[in-house]
């Protein structure tokens, strides 16, 4: 008979071990499993329940987590790899030419993921754009995303959920480095090293990392689909043992890269392409055109020359970021204190198709949270205090300063408090919290949230959730470059913020052979932030409107996945979503097409030395002329015809081979995108409106075709 506990939290208090070990097959299949020591309850302390490493978290909201020993068998180096492949997850691509990238939820808007490191929100939408592929995971120990709006307590703001990037804190001497080589130029390395201290707590960590990648123009016409980019990384962590009681530790993570997009592989001269403002460098035939001197005008059928050099179809971008954090903990007794502050400052060198656009924006963060523990609850509260400014500098393609158009500047101090209980007998938890923010710009908004999770017996576990959420807008530029080429922005005489409601039932399943998590999510946004860069204004200038939709948005999201362990060492997965969208076509509030369906199979074996993962993800066609709005704006191919109305379906899948030499050094190969599908092979990512004006904005595939790499790793 095997041995089962149930979880009691009395009060609320569980720690969650991850075992190692690389001694047998066996052995190995454990490093996927989770040991949960269960505190406070009448069972022996040495009475544990071990399971399989489970997406779901031990806590009452619906946490996934991605341990580090997942992370390291993804082979991901950055936090975009690492979350690619999974149910609710997705990577979205908005530009064709610059690659701006963001992180989906529930198949949301990107710009309504918030990013946290170690619970701080320091990321922002402008941040987050070219930011993302800058946060190396060789520094985490995991990665938490948290599906939905009413992270009322950290960040409200999260109207499609938050991903907390949680670093590693140093118990033992450990270092690794990594090198891996790859098609299109592809060169990455990966550093890491940390010592321990003479005192508890007391540490430092250093991690580093350099990667480059060649541009990849996948149909031949001289417009890259992919950016080139030259990136270095690197960061310092350091525990500081026990300040007057209180366990503090620091960070510190600068960022710089370079990234060069549209031009193909012609040049990655700054210089040189900007100073190219004339002729015609590209084969546009290769490009669906039917000469390759320009394009057909698809109301006139003339043709449209092009002759704006590499300059008018590049887009260049210089990001330097530093942030640094600082943690205290402290716990006596029955209460626990936390204090946290951060600093980040975020300067942006940018060419956009002629336009210059240079940026710095600057975000701090404070908080102070206290938690004192009763019987069978506990009570939280706690305020913080957070800034953000945005400047900027630039010049329209004309030569027209527009400094400023998307300045912002907003402080909002907040107040918190969370209310945590068990009741039947420790088998229903509930969380109960809201959270007050004075918003410089928009006043007082109060975002309430209740969790609750129910143990149906040791296998089987139900989670609700309600809560509201909000998103201040703020830049826009990363969703629509246009916005450069108008005088200004001009919003809405009764603009708002949006705000977001959710409801959210989630079952799981875990046992020691079975992970299986079912859901169905519903948010609703209210007065999403649009923006229309093809407004005048009553002197006929070119301005940007910034408006709210007037109907709601909605997004019904059914998901199922499941882990199960065939063998010792064969693991397999598989996973379904399904995403149900409403909103009001004219109004154009999604700027990107979406799927309705997507399904998901992977395949684990760890076989003594030698290690096999592989990972299919098969994206359904979506409703291109819906999301488009193609009735009052119809998308069309360089030759004049029109855009596909649905895109087609397609798999992507990756698969990496490893072998493990010994304890120390470990060898591997890999393929992504072994299908080679990529979208230029069905139509390109350019289109044209009515009057012939080019875009680089129709993505709903793939930009970057099949791409092989071998690597070698050294822990020491």
């Amino acid at each position: 008979m095997k041995s089962i506990i149930k979880p009691q939290l009395t009060p609320i208090a569980m720690a969650v071990l991850l075992t190692l070990s690389e001694q047998s097959a066996a052995q190995d299949a454990i490093q996927t499993m989770q040991a949960v020591e269960v505190k406070g309850s009448n069972q022996s302390s040495n009475d544990k329940i071990a399971k399989k490493l489970l997406p779901i978290s031990e806590e009452v909201a619906r946490t996934e987590q991605i341990g580090r020993v997942e992370i390291a068998k993804t082979g991901a180096m950055n936090i975009l790899e690492a979350v690619s492949h999974r149910v609710g997850i997705d990577v979205q691509n908005e530009c064709s030419i610059c690659n701006a990238k963001n992180i989906s939820l529930n198949n949301l808007p990107g710009r309504f993921t918030t990013i946290m490191i170690d619970g701080i929100p320091i990321y922002s939408a402008a941040s987050a754009v070219y930011g993302l592929e800058g946060i190396p995971v060789n520094s985490l120990e995991r990665i938490e995303i948290a599906r939905g709006a009413g992270m009322s307590l950290i960040a409200p703001e999260a109207i499609a959920g938050s991903v907390n990037l949680v670093t590693k804190k140093i118990t033992k001497d450990e270092g690794a480095v990594r090198a891996e080589l790859g098609e299109d130029g592809s060169r990455k390395l990966d550093y890491f090293q940390g010592w321990v201290g003479k005192q508890k707590g007391q540490y430092l960590s250093i991690n580093g990392q350099l990667r480059n990648h060649d541009a990849v123009d996948s149909n031949g016409n001289g417009v890259s689909e992919m950016a080139a980019y030259n990136r270095q990384l690197v960061g310092i962590g350091a525990g500081l043992g026990s300040i007057a009681g209180w366990d503090t530790r620091v960070r510190i993570d600068h960022v710089n890269e370079k990234r060069t997009g549209g031009v193909g592989t012609q040049s990655t001269n700054f210089g040189h392409i900007k100073g190219s403002t004339t002729g015609n460098p590209f084969n546009w035939q290769k490009g669906g055109s039917s000469y390759a001197g320009g394009w057909l005008n698809p109301t006139t059928g003339e043709q449209i020359d092009y002759n704006g050099g590499l300059a008018s179809m590049s887009e260049l971008i210089d990001t330097k970021r530093t942030q640094g954090t600082l943690i205290a903990e402290k716990t006596q007794g029955k209460d626990s204190y936390r204090m946290a502050a951060a600093l980040a400052e975020h300067k942006q060198d940018s060419f956009y198709e002629g336009h210059t656009y240079n940026a710095i924006q600057t975000q701090s963060y404070l908080e102070g949270r206290w938690k004192h523990l009763l019987q069978d609850s506990a009570i939280s509260t706690g305020v913080a205090y957070k800034t953000e400014n945005h400047r900027s500098t630039g010049m329209d393609s004309n030569g027209v300063d527009n400094s400023g158009i998307d300045n912002y500047n907003y402080r909002v101090p907040s107040v918190f408090a969370q209310y945590d209980m068990l009741a039947l007998n420790g088998d229903l938890e509930i969380n109960l919290s809201a959270r007050h923010d004075d918003h410089s710009v928009f006043g007082g908004i109060t975002s309430p949230r209740m969790l609750m999770a129910y143990t149906h017996n040791p296998d089987w576990t139900s989670r609700f959730a309600l809560g509201k959420g909000y998103r201040a807008p703020t830049t826009f530029y990363e969703q629509d470059h246009g916005i450069l080429d108008t005088t200004r922005i001009v919003k809405s005489s009764n603009l708002t913020y949006e705000t977001a409601y959710n409801a959210a039932y989630n079952l799981t399943l875990q046992n020691d052979r079975t992970t299986w998590s079912s859901g169905i999510t519903w948010t609703q946004i209210d007065n999403m932030a649009k923006i229309d860069s093809g407004a005048t204004d009553d002197l006929d200038n070119s301005v940007t409107a910034l408006s709210n939709a007037s109907k709601p948005v909605t997004f019904t999201t059914l998901d199922t996945s499941i882990r199960y362990m065939m063998s010792p060492i064969l693991h397999i997965s598989g996973g379904l979503e399904y995403t149900q969208y409403g909103f009001e076509q004219s109004e154009e509030p999604l700027a990107f097409a979406r799927p309705e369906l997507r399904a998901f199979l992977g395949a684990d074996v760890d076989s003594g030395p030698w290690e096999w993962r592989t990972r299919a993800t098969w994206t359904g066609e979506m409703d291109l002329a819906r999301f488009g709005n193609y009735a009052d704006n119809q998308r069309y191919n360089l030759d004049g015809t029109p855009k596909l109305n649905k895109s087609p379906s397609y798999w992507m899948v990756d698969t990496r081979l490893g072998y493990n030499v010994d304890k120390a050094w470990k060898v591997y190969a890999g393929v992504n995108n072994l299908l080679d599908e990529v979208q230029t092979k069905k139509e390109s990512p350019l289109w044209l409106d009515k009057e012939g004006a080019i875009d680089v904005t129709h993505l709903w595939g793939l930009t970057h075709g099949r791409h092989v790499f071998v690597g070698t790793e050294y822990k020491f």
